[in-house]
């Protein structure tokens, strides 16, 4: 949902940072009214204004949510809800959509929608959209009971899978962990789509859903070893650490950091952690939701390794592997950065990836405002993020190709469902 990053980016950088709002308020997501279970033992420098006190004016930032807008609200919530009902045991409302959403990765989609919803509620006060959230909410809640054992999902095979995971018989690629497609990082999109149903529309449901999800996972991995753990890790998991660490400052719930805190990708983050870059060769948007994750962490528990990978990590790309619209990679991975002449294809500048980039760069900003964080964030917001919708049927590019002479394209309404 190519429209949920836009909606969201939009917005963000339109909305300036003020000194001093309360502690233990979530204002780093521009949610300055919901206090949190969990304070922050890093405090934040800077904070942003809540959604609900900012409205854009007349503008193509106003332009683009408005197609956002209209095209969230022609998506039915029982089409993304269908998978979720069919591996719960329960009879699906609607054919599921086509896409991703036919794949092994089923049910992600759901995710990016709850978390644009939940947001677009929070900058417009359309109660269409708060009914959308109460309703995908309370559905989620019947899937869940329906498993019996806390688990929630819309991709096949899960019990299987997460069986043998937990008896420690772990299989992984790049993108398969035991024949599923990044289980972990659906299951991210996911958590965090809860996650801002409870910050931004106070939907206090959400909790109870995941608090018995958190549950699910310890019981699947909590006892596994740090071995099988990091083998686990090498298949893409999104931003996981961060779905727990969200989990447990909206919650206090000890179990969710102690999760958080274990999806540490050692290969990964380690040598980021002594300030070496060794991404060539690495998928970047695999990479990018763990270092949001780990600053996140940072602020939460105060280890400053946490704060080092993800600082130094941002310095590294941005000064080194960033093309001039804010984006980065070839085909989706990071290549050695002398060799910019030879990367400029059709397949340049993931979306995702500079999404995620803007995301992190919040974070950092929070704890440190210095003006590379914004230079580049305005960047990026305006060359590539809002480059990345076709301004007449608000449909999105998953690359923003930088070939001379080649054009965009963008995904259909309802057959394509990327990430």
């Amino acid at each position: 949902l190519r429209q949920v990053y836009l909606l969201t980016m939009i917005v963000y950088w339109l909305l300036s940072f003020v000194i001093g709002i309360e502690p233990g308020i979530r204002a780093d997501t521009l949610q300055a009214r919901l206090p949190l279970k969990s304070k922050d033992e890093v405090p934040q420098k800077v904070y942003a204004f809540s959604l609900r006190d900012v409205r854009l004016l007349c503008s193509p930032f106003k332009a683009a949510m408005e197609l956002d807008a209209k095209y969230l609200l022609s998506l039915e919530p029982d089409r993304f809800l269908s998978r979720y009902r069919e591996f719960a045991g329960l009879k699906s409302k609607a054919e599921a959509y086509g896409g991703w959403e036919r794949a092994t990765i089923s049910g992600h989609s759901l995710g990016h929608y709850l978390t644009a919803i939940s947001k677009l509620y929070a900058c417009t006060n359309d109660k269409r959209l708060l009914e959308r959230v109460n309703y995908i909410v309370d559905e989620l809640a019947q899937c869940q009971q329906a498993w019996g054992n806390g688990f929630v999902g819309g991709f096949p095979r899960s019990r299987e899978v997460f069986a043998e995971i937990k008896a420690g018989n772990i299989r992984t690629a790049g993108f398969d962990l035991n024949g599923l497609w990044v289980p972990w990082y659906n299951l991210h999109k996911l958590y965090m789509g809860l996650v801002d149903a409870c910050l931004y529309c106070d939907n206090q449901k959400t909790k109870g859903i995941l608090i018995k999800s958190t549950d699910w996972a310890w019981d699947v991995v909590g006892h596994l070893s740090d071995k099988q753990f990091e083998k686990m890790l090498n298949c893409e998991h999104g931003g996981i650490n961060e779905a727990f660490a969200e989990i447990y400052a909206i919650t206090g719930y000890k179990k969710a950091l102690q999760l958080a805190e274990r999806f540490y990708h050692h290969r990964v983050l380690d040598p980021l952690a002594r300030k070496e870059d060794k991404l060539t060769g690495l998928h970047s948007n695999t990479q990018i939701p763990k270092l949001i994750g780990l600053a996140r962490l940072y602020r939460l528990t105060g280890k400053g390794h946490y704060n080092t990978a993800s600082s130094f990590f941002w310095e590294t790309v941005v000064q080194n592997r960033t093309y001039a619209n804010g984006g980065n990679t070839d085909s989706e991975y990071f290549f050695p950065p002398e060799e910019f002449s030879r990367h400029l294809s059709i397949h340049t500048t993931e979306t995702c990836n500079t999404y995620n980039m803007l995301k992190l760069t919040r974070q950092l900003f929070a704890m440190n405002p210095k003006a590379s964080y914004t230079d580049y964030y305005e960047r990026a917001l305006y060359n590539h993020i809002l480059a990345s919708q076709d301004p007449k049927h608000g449909m999105m590019i998953y690359f923003c190709p930088l070939k001379s002479g080649h054009f965009k394209t963008y995904n259909s309404p309802y057959n394509s469902f990327w990430c």
